[in-house]
């Protein structure tokens, strides 16, 4: 079985053959998008050891134009002002000699990658991270990140519903969903690993697997967070999965390209991914779109001791907000400040 920097080496290959430069579109050239493990991977190799010293501007500098060897690019006359700096991977790169980290004037794109780079007091690099806006949005200790979007289901809805009749076309292009999969099959799916083709059941099929969900008794919780994790849980089972995984990033059935919901109150938090983005959804694939994803929201009711879940809609990112209302009036912040964690890197 190779490793993620010998499938990283092989990649930098293409793109050097090709004579790709950073602004390529990803989703042009899917063969020669590097995957997160991939990117760590390589950048480790190539970076450690490596001296960006001076002015944090310079410092930056420095660390681009090393990246962009490192992947097989070649290095631009000058960086153009675009966000994330490096298009063609979805990849922003941050130097950091402590453990303040800060994003001006945007807000963290849940899928995208962003390198962080560790530096000593003598701008020597000692560590490097590649980790998934979603990753460091757990490290927000302001709940300005964590409830970006949100939304209410619509005036007059009510009871189990299937929002989508169909899947959306990219998503049955890229991967040929099925109303039917046999029971070894499902059972040999892991639902943190990438959506295969042919091996994905169809929105209808979810939903028709997912309603046996209606009527099931949760053990409940006071924490949001566990509360989740339990219905997480129950929909691998009810969709015949063989086990159960949750990496904390989106979406959360990564097989079966399936974000998943609890609500025991109206206000739905969306987190950083609105369902009707266009923006590429990497972790599926680099030709599909976040709103090519699905959808399960589920409402229940609790005494206290158990919860009932009470009913289930099912939608398609794109038909999301035909059944739900979006909340509008958020500000954006014009400066994110994270403490990365000790043991981060």
């Amino acid at each position: 079985m190779s490793t993620a920097l010998e499938d990283a080496r092989q990649v930098r290959e293409a793109i050097v053959e090709l004579g790709f430069d950073i602004y390529e579109p990803l989703t042009r050239h899917p063969e020669v998008v590097y995957t997160r493990e991939e990117l760590e991977a390589l950048l480790r190799e190539e970076l450690l050891g490596a001296a960006f010293s001076g002015p944090i501007r310079t410092r930056s500098k420095l660390a681009k134009e090393a990246v962009c060897r490192a992947l097989g690019y070649p290095v631009p006359t000058a960086f153009a002002r675009v966000k994330p700096r490096f298009p063609g991977q979805d990849l922003d790169v941050y130097v950091q000699q402590h453990d303040n980290f800060q994003v001006w004037n945007e807000e963290l794109s849940p899928t995208r990658r962003y390198a962080v780079i560790r530096v000593d007091e003598f701008g020597d690099v000692v560590a490097v991270r590649v980790a998934e806006g979603t990753e460091l949005a757990a490290f927000d200790r302001t709940g300005t990140l964590t409830s970006k979007y949100q939304a209410k289901r619509r005036r007059g809805g009510g009871g189990n519903r299937l929002v989508s009749n169909a899947d959306t076309p990219s998503f049955i292009a890229e991967l040929a969903p099925t109303g039917h999969l046999n029971a070894e099959t499902l059972r040999s799916l892991l639902p943190a690993s990438p959506p295969v083709h042919g091996k994905v059941l169809s929105v209808h099929a979810l939903y028709d697997r997912l309603l046996a969900l209606v009527g099931q008794d949760l053990e409940y919780s006071t924490s949001e967070r566990v509360r989740g994790e339990r219905l997480h849980r129950v929909a691998c089972e009810a969709l015949g999965l063989g086990s159960y995984a949750d990496t904390g990033k989106f979406p959360d059935i990564v097989c079966q390209a399936l974000e998943v919901k609890l609500q025991t109150s109206p206000t739905i938090d969306l987190g950083l991914v609105s369902p009707d983005s266009d923006g590429p959804a990497v972790t599926l694939s680099p030709r599909l779109r976040h709103c090519d994803a699905r959808y399960l929201v589920a409402y229940g009711g609790h005494d206290g001791k158990a919860l009932r879940i009470e009913h289930i809609v099912v939608s398609t990112g794109i038909d999301f907000f035909n059944e739900f209302q979006r909340f509008e009036g958020l500000v954006q912040n014009r400066k994110l400040q994270l403490r990365l964690p000790a043991g981060f890197f």
